[in-house]
């Protein structure tokens, strides 16, 4: 029975079936970094080899998605322009995800790795833009919350799975979640009709009444032409903007792919524990991601940024001693520490884009401000796992039997790096008119 009927209000539950879509994808990569990395890391002994690997989802991602949701603007079906792609992808995705645990060797890995990443990006950029397709934009920051609300109650259910392998085996763990993702689909289908959409419904509309096809898709500038207008600015904060949050994604991304085998080797524990770690991590996130923004806006965003990265440099620095003098009692210490840490997490990861909208000289430069972001953020999603475990392997060289203890003091440097540019960082708290907010809103939403 679907709930697409009252097309106009803000549907809080529709919104939550729209969000099974998101959600499925957080479910598989949380369980994914979890686990997935100590596999590599049993053939390659090395963090660096391990972080090239655990990067290729994010190189496949960012050659397909924007192809993908191209084309999907410009599909018409009975099922909608979405709906294929992901009616197709999440099965694929579910199949090779559960394909991953039977690997006998490496090769096999990486092949199931591969066509697993190529499934996932099919349809991601589509379960982002579902929402859009039913909220008007005016309740679209509302949809944003609740879809990244799922998303992440999906992180800590792929979190969980990893804790409870122990009980039902990897491969049972990994075919839980593909069930999962299956019957989220079903879910979705069930309860979501594309068609019933009032973005879809427009858009056939004016192609009745013009009697062709329109193209969707705001022309967004090329990255070198975003580059040149803002190399171009005499005030540099949004080009020092732009490499804080390359640094602090590095280390984020790093500590996301390379955690788990911190877990096993240094504060040992075993590989069900350890890929439970970064629960603790996203926990924080959920419950204070939508208070932060609030007190953002209270304190500054800049400032929100400063504090959210001082609190995870020292937590990290805290827990490296705590992990060189490793002993039973030092784990829930460093629990409490990954809390906090993920506490100061959701203080930076909340305003990361908003303080680059809120750097754009005009509404009409929003696309340019935001394709620097997304140029910074996903650089460091590629290189972040190679970078920080190549470091790490510079300092404690696995093959020759030392843990890696200087990954989470590797992040830490990194995020001090970040910190210390926000400080040259002059701009971003706009103060804007009535007319202005409403102009640069609906430029927001229309992206």
């Amino acid at each position: 029975m679907s709930e697409t009927k009252s097309v106009g209000k803000f549907n809080t539950k529709l919104i939550f079936f729209i969000a099974l879509a998101f959600f499925t994808t957080e479910l598989a990569w949380s369980l994914y970094n979890a686990r997935v990395s100590k596999l590599l890391f049993d053939y390659l002994g090395l963090l660096s080899l391990v972080g090239i690997w655990m990067a290729l989802d994010n190189l496949i991602g960012v050659i397909l998605q924007p192809i993908m949701g191209s084309i999907s603007d410009n599909t018409r079906s009975r099922f909608g322009r979405r709906m294929p792609y992901i009616i197709i992808g999440i099965p694929a995705g579910a199949l090779f995800f559960a394909l991953i645990p039977t690997q006998q060797n490496l090769t096999q890995l990486i092949i199931w790795m591969f066509l697993f990443g190529i499934a996932m990006g099919f349809y991601r950029a589509q379960a982002v833009s579902l929402m859009p397709d039913f909220i008007e934009p005016v309740n679209r920051s509302k949809g944003n919350a609740i879809i990244n609300m799922m998303g992440g109650l999906g992180g800590v259910i792929g979190y969980g799975l990893s804790l409870v392998a122990g009980l039902i085996t990897l491969q049972g763990a990994f075919i839980v979640a593909s069930v999962l993702m299956v019957v989220s689909l079903f879910i979705l289908i069930w309860k979501v009709d594309e068609k019933e959409s009032y973005g879809y419904k427009a858009l056939l509309e004016r192609e009745e009444l013009e009697g062709k096809k329109i193209k969707e898709g705001k022309k967004k500038p090329s990255i070198i032409t975003s580059f040149k207008d803002i190399l171009k600015e005499e005030d540099k904060s949004t080009i020092i903007m732009g490499l804080s949050i390359f640094f602090w994604f590095i280390a984020f991304q790093g500590l996301a792919a390379l955690l788990t085998i911190y877990g096993t080797n240094v504060l040992l524990q075993n590989e069900n524990f350890s890929g439970f770690l970064a629960f603790f991590v996203a926990l924080p996130i959920i419950i204070f991601a939508y208070p932060f923004a609030i007190v953002a806006g209270k304190i500054g965003r800049r400032n929100a940024i400063k504090i959210g990265l001082t609190i995870m440099v020292t937590c990290l620095l805290l827990i490296f001693f705590i992990g060189w003098s490793m002993r039973a009692e030092g784990l829930i210490f460093i629990i409490i520490l990954l809390v906090i840490g993920g506490i100061g997490w959701s203080f930076v990861n909340v305003n990361s884009i908003v303080i680059i909208w809120e750097l754009a000289p005009t509404d009409e430069k929003i696309g340019t401000y935001t394709g620097i972001y997304y140029f910074f953020s996903f650089l460091a999603a590629i290189t972040g796992p190679y970078v920080l475990g190549g470091l790490t392997d510079l300092f404690n060289n696995p093959l020759l039997g030392i843990p890696p203890y200087t990954l989470v003091l590797n992040a830490a440097i990194f995020l001090i790096i970040a910190l210390i540019l926000m400080f040259f960082v002059k701009r971003g708290e706009v103060k804007l008119t009535e007319e202005e907010k409403i102009a640069r809103q609906k430029a927001i939403a229309e992206l």
